[in-house]
């Protein structure tokens, strides 16, 4: 018998529909440029062009938000924006999208906008205006005090941090326990700076450079794999990690199994996607709200990678699409074989 069953992970999905998940992290908008180029600049040798159009889409944990949402689910959201055009921005579309939005904070930083210029087709630059120090404790409680509600009224939490200030050691502490108190999960999608803060969480989703970075422990080959996931499970004391490694797929490290699940699409070379990584959690967290393992919601989640990697921009993976593409996985998933780990 196959480790996943394609009835198995079909069943998963159709429970996503009203599963809930507290978002909590940082708030962006990535703004894309479209510029027609039609002669080299006499000043410098670099393309002159005429503005096509400007497109803005979700960014961080709002793209995560808005990804739940497309999925079936409903999201509430925990977050800082600006006082500026963009923070409205966020405000409006999440709003538009079906986000709680009620937990959203002003600060006085500017809301974090990534502009992305395209010329002729292809992106050449990306500028991005942030602040990204940690915001400070009565930043930080002015989040906190929406917590203890959303979290009563939430099926999972989801703290997505992108280092860029929201997400510090006091905010995780805070959020793990009261989330601990109302015998609710968490999902941890940390950068580098704060990744061993996330103690408590009972599931980590990364990518193999980062936790690398996080350990000091090189991946030389599946030795130093096996040393990250034991050292993390043992300091964060959470039930699996779940790292993206590129063109090698999934590692899940759960219990004392070590289970890699290779990339289910090939890629797309001339496709930029764009939020990756916010459409892989969204699927994680909403299977493991509708009762999944961390191996079942990691290969959905990396089914929803492949979907993803199709597409151009930033945009969102849906339920559809996901079992739409189900046959496609289900050839893989046939092959996926457990290792036990040793510690």
């Amino acid at each position: 018998m196959a480790l996943l069953e394609k009835s198995r992970l079909q069943e998963i999905v159709s429970k996503f529909n009203g599963k809930s998940v507290l978002v909590v992290g940082d708030l962006m908008v990535d703004r894309y440029q479209s510029i027609l180029a039609r002669k080299i600049s006499r000043e410098a040798p670099v393309p002159v062009g005429d503005l096509q159009g400007e497109k803005l889409s979700l960014g961080g944990a709002g793209n995560l938000a808005n990804n739940i949402v497309a999925l079936g689910g409903r999201a509430e959201i925990l977050g800082f924006v600006g006082d500026d055009p963009q923070g409205e921005w966020i405000r409006k579309a999440l709003s538009e999208a079906g986000v709680e939005i009620s937990g959203i904070e002003t600060f006085k930083r500017p809301t974090t906008l990534k502009t992305r210029y395209v010329v002729n087709g292809f992106q050449v630059l990306r500028v991005d205006r942030e602040i990204r120090s940690d915001i400070d404790f009565e930043l930080s409680d002015r989040l906190l005090k929406h917590a203890d509600a959303f979290i009563a009224k939430s099926d999972l939490v989801a703290i997505a941090d992108y280092d860029k200030g929201t997400v510090t050691s006091y905010l995780i502490d805070a959020l793990v326990a009261s989330a601990k108190t109302a015998g609710k999960k968490i999902i941890a999608q940390p950068k580098v700076k704060h990744y061993l803060d996330f103690r408590g969480v009972d599931y980590v989703k990364s990518n193999e450079r980062e936790a690398s970075i996080a350990t000091g422990i090189s991946v030389l080959n599946e030795t130093g794999l096996r040393n990250i996931a034991t050292n993390l499970t043992t300091r964060l004391g959470c039930r699996a990690i779940i790292l993206t490694r590129s063109e090698r797929g999934i590692t899940v490290f759960e219990q004392n199994n070590m289970t890699t699940i290779p990339p289910m699409l090939p890629p797309n070379e001339f496709a930029r996607p764009v939020g990756v990584r916010d459409a892989m959690t969204s699927v994680l967290s909403l299977a493991i709200a509708s009762g999944a393992n961390a191996f079942e919601g990691a290969a959905l989640s990396n089914l929803a990678a492949a979907i993803r990697g199709q597409r151009a921009g930033t945009i969102v993976v849906s339920s559809k699409d996901i079992m739409q593409n189900l046959d496609i996985a289900d050839k893989i998933f046939s092959q996926v074989v457990q290792v036990p780990v040793r510690r």
